[in-house]
């Protein structure tokens, strides 16, 4: 790579305020480019001005988008109607119950009605409708966060895309045939 420059997964876990395990899912996942050192040090790759392609984090997103919701509340209905209409796609409410459980959205209060981050859920739903856009609304099985709460990055998108195909096919084979 022409004017290109070397950081340690350590430089660049600290340049970007991510764990050097969120890099080397990137790295994984084929989104950081990387070389290894002949003493087998793994480098990523940036520009001759030390910039590689930022990761996308829950915070990174949050800070930059929905910084002013932060500590706003609201339910999990609410959010349901809210971001349903924002994205055009129906989001359930158990969606949103289910990413507090899983601790990607804050619960600020447990009452009769679940009371969450408004930031969070937005983040959230943002990441949903991405998803749901890009898998053509075929959420069955998809992984929407990894455990950090950051956009499932998949690791070989041909054959997932390649079972897609083929389960669309089987469905079409299956209902035009008049079986289930």
């Amino acid at each position: 790579m022409p004017n290109s420059t070397y950081l340690t997964l350590e430089e660049a876990a600290r340049k970007y305020g991510v764990k050097e395990k969120v890099l080397t899912q990137l790295i994984a996942d084929g989104i950081l480019q990387t070389r290894t050192t002949s003493s087998g040090e793994l480098l990523v790759v940036s520009d001759k001005n030390g910039n590689t392609q930022e990761p996308q984090t829950k915070e990174k997103v949050i800070t930059e988008k929905y910084a002013h919701l932060k500590g706003k509340k609201i339910s999990a209905s609410e959010a349901s109607r809210k971001y349903s209409k924002i994205y055009g796609i129906t989001i359930s409410h158990p969606n949103f119950s289910r990413w507090a459980k899983a601790g990607y959205i804050q619960v600020i209060n447990r009452g009769y009605r679940l009371q969450m981050n408004e930031a969070d859920v937005a983040y959230c739903a943002e990441i949903y409708a991405h998803k749901y856009k890009q898998y053509d609304g075929q959420m069955i099985g998809v992984r929407v966060f990894d455990e950090d709460g950051n956009p499932y990055q998949v690791k070989y998108p041909e054959v997932a895309e390649q079972m897609r195909t083929e389960r669309r096919s089987i469905r079409q084979h299956t209902t035009g045939n008049g079986e289930n």
